[in-house]
């Protein structure tokens, strides 16, 4: 009897384990998670086909990539960046995709994985044949739509029905010298939910932007030279890149009414940053300043928090920068010394991403071996210490100048020193929504060139 009650015993104990383990594996992940809540999950999305591209959000450097079965593009990422690539724009949102398969052999469509996913509407292609064949799966994977010219009308009902199969499709406005593309949007085809808009745009039509309710992201190439009011409110907005070749000039006013901003990218010329200061949620803050020196410790204030903070240009004040324990992901100024940059190695232990200028004072990265932490390296312009490189082992990515490509011996030796380690090539220009253009004719050009030194085999099964 006593031997049968034992038994039940164990099989009722039996019974229970399973859910007993299963608990402590939740209660596991949830602490995990609580725990590195702060801490950020870089990500190397990888590009097959032809082409370049670049992290808008982070605003690094051009990477150039062309269809081989042993060359990819590659560039850093993590989720909510926008990754430009050729005439497209993506809203990186998934970090378990990290393989992308390129084909913009249409004036129209864009394909990335076999699949539809950006759609432009121009003058230049009559999409109705491609409207009357589509279906629920042709754009089952379309993110983003961008208009070049005026809708026509015999678009619209297949606009329409678009958008009631993917209401959130992201969607861009381009630059037209005689027609406002925004306007035209919205009065004939307003008909989408975006999360991210792409938008050429003078402050006079900043008031269009508010009755987007679901935006998240913002990226506006401003037309002006001065802004002088504020944007309108948008409360789901978590990032805001501003790229403007004029823009000189932002009043301080200009995030009141969007104080909950987490991502903050300003890709133009300012003397200041006071239109930074309402701002207190911010995460991540990505400056770039060619014409102006500017001085880091005005946004003293907003720096302990952050965990991206990408400087392009020339600041004073660099050695601020050693305190910021909390930073991921740190883009040095172009004027920084060789003892500001072995101060900040040495204090730095858990930056996971460094982007340097390979400037002349900067002469040696020895000073990178104490930076435990460090996973992936860009230089862009010169490599001035090539020897300290074979030293990273724990290096998983690496982006070096286009230059050094042509140095087969040094990339040959490089690569065997560092056999886990994604190293491609970058351009060094850093770019806002004009680089759209200028890919046009790099796409062909490197088509051309790529063609006479390579076999193509445009065959998905090879891009692996």
């Amino acid at each position: 009897m006593d031997t049968l009650h034992h038994t039940y015993k164990n099989q009722k104990l039996f019974k229970w384990l399973p859910v007993v383990i299963i608990v402590l594996l939740i209660g596991i992940i949830i602490g995990v998670r609580f725990f590195f809540k702060d801490e950020k999950r870089f990500v190397v999305v990888k590009f097959y086909g032809n082409g370049a591209a670049i992290n808008v959000s982070k605003n690094y450097n051009l990477t150039e990539f062309y269809y081989s079965k042993k060359n990819k593009g590659a560039l850093l990422a993590e989720e909510g960046d926008i990754l430009a690539i050729n005439n497209n724009f993506i809203y990186y949102t998934n970090s378990n995709t990290d393989s992308l398969r390129l084909n913009n052999s249409g004036d129209s469509l864009g394909f990335i994985n076999g699949k539809v996913n950006s759609l432009i509407i121009s003058g230049k292609e009559n999409l109705l044949p491609w409207f009357g064949n589509m279906t629920a799966a042709t754009v089952a994977e379309l993110q983003n739509i961008s208009f070049t010219s005026k809708i026509p009308g015999s678009y619209i009902p297949y606009l329409k029905e678009i958008a009631r199969l993917k209401p959130n499709t992201n969607l861009s406005f381009e630059e037209n010298d005689s027609l406002d593309i925004l306007a035209e949007y919205i009065k004939q085809a307003d008909f989408f939910k975006p999360r991210f808009i792409n938008a050429a745009i003078t402050q006079n039509s900043f008031s269009s932007l508010s009755h987007w309710k679901n935006i998240e992201c913002l990226y506006l190439d401003v037309l002006d030279s001065m802004v002088t009011i504020p944007l309108p409110a948008m409360p789901q907005l978590k990032q805001c890149i501003i790229y403007g070749d004029e823009l000189k000039y932002i009043t301080a006013s200009f995030f009141n009414n969007n104080t909950q901003l987490e991502k903050i990218t300003l890709i133009t010329d300012l003397d200041n940053y006071a239109l930074l200061q309402p701002l207190n949620k911010l995460q991540e803050i990505s400056v770039s300043n060619v014409n102006y020196s500017a001085d880091i410790s005005v946004l003293k204030n907003k720096l302990s928090k952050l965990s991206v903070l990408i400087i392009s240009g020339n600041y004073s004040d660099t050695d601020s920068l050693v305190v910021l324990k909390k930073l991921r992901w740190l883009g040095l100024p172009e004027n920084t010394s060789q003892q500001q940059f072995n101060r900040i190695a040495a204090k730095l232990h858990n930056l996971q991403v460094l982007q340097i200028n390979g400037s002349d004072s900067v002469t040696s990265l020895s000073a990178l071996q104490q930076m435990p932490n460090l996973s992936a390296l860009v230089i862009t312009d010169t490599v001035t210490d090539k020897q300290s490189l074979f030293g990273l082992k724990n290096l998983r990515y690496l982006s070096l100048p286009q230059n050094n490509k042509a140095d087969s011996a040094y990339m040959l030796a490089l690569e065997k020193a560092l056999p886990g380690c994604i190293i491609v090539p970058n351009s060094g220009a850093c770019l806002g929504s004009g680089w759209l253009l200028l890919l046009v004719p790099l796409v062909l050009v490197l088509s051309f060139i790529f063609q006479k030194q390579l076999l193509f085999k445009p065959n998905a099964n090879n891009a692996s």
